[in-house]
């Protein structure tokens, strides 16, 4: 005998799914998703840095809880469709990657970092940005999150890229043992309990001549290139798609099919 609340939450579930999607794939894709405990937080320092194959491939494909944590709203950058600079620039490219989320699957979640454009290194855009807050900001989205994994788009090592780069994956990795400290950032303890995270990796942009050069075992290759028969796209697909989205800075992808270790 079915319960008259059951079928009442059921029916708040459908329609709280339903106002999530487009289509009755993506109702599938959204039931589907209370079936997976899986969760990756994805760091980065900019609107656009966000590896969409990536965050599409785990959001839609493997059904994991998926965020993007940017650092910054990238009002710092220049604007390719208007005249709009600092903080209108960077609600334009707040919105754009809302409407990237909306396509790859992804949650979308800031620091209070503002975005000053060019910075030779890590230590002076932290310093600028005021790297306690910013690290508080970071931990409050790892305990509110509760990601098993932790993926940084760039390496806290500063290999190939600038200082805010250099800066998101720096305090990535200080956050993520300072979310499960209770001594740090007690005061977000009253509505966050500490988090550790399983992992924190690098998500690497190396080429495959670089990668096949590698140590066995230290590189762990994602297929992102995989087909989706009930969406009716691949994963690379849906990432040209949302990247698509960063119009303000002219960025895009060619979409296409086929195998693609990232």
């Amino acid at each position: 005998m079915i319960s008259a609340s059951r079928v009442c939450l059921t029916g708040l579930l459908c329609l709280s799914l339903s106002a999530q999607v487009k289509d009755a794939a993506e109702l599938q894709k959204a039931l589907d998703k209370l079936l997976v405990v899986g969760s990756v937080l994805y760091v980065a320092a900019h609107p656009d840095d966000e590896n969409t194959a990536v965050l599409a491939t785990f959001s839609k494909g493997r059904n994991f809880r998926t965020g993007y944590l940017a650092m910054t709203r990238g009002g710092g950058g220049q604007d390719l469709i208007g005249p709009e600079l600092d903080d209108a620039l960077a609600a334009i490219r707040t919105q754009e990657l809302l409407a990237a989320r909306g396509i790859d699957g992804a949650e979308q979640f800031f620091t209070r970092a503002v975005d000053f454009g060019y910075s030779k290194t890590p230590e002076e855009t932290l310093s600028v940005w005021g790297r306690e807050a910013v690290l508080a900001d970071v931990v409050w989205a790892i305990r509110s999150f509760r990601p098993d994994v932790i993926l940084t788009r760039f390496s806290p090592g500063g290999e190939g890229t600038h200082g805010h780069h250099t800066a998101s994956a720096m305090l990535a990795v200080e956050a993520f043992h300072a979310a499960a400290d209770p001594k740090r950032f007690p005061e977000q303890l009253r509505l966050a309990q500490p988090w550790q995270a399983t992992r924190i990796l690098w998500n690497s942009w190396r080429s495959q001549a670089e990668r096949d050069a590698m140590a066995p075992g230290s590189f762990h290759g994602l297929d992102v290139g995989q087909f989706d028969p009930l969406l009716g796209l691949s994963y690379l697909e849906l990432a040209a798609a949302s990247r698509s989205q960063h119009r303000s800075q002219g960025f895009g992808a060619a979409e296409r099919r086929g195998s693609l270790k990232n």
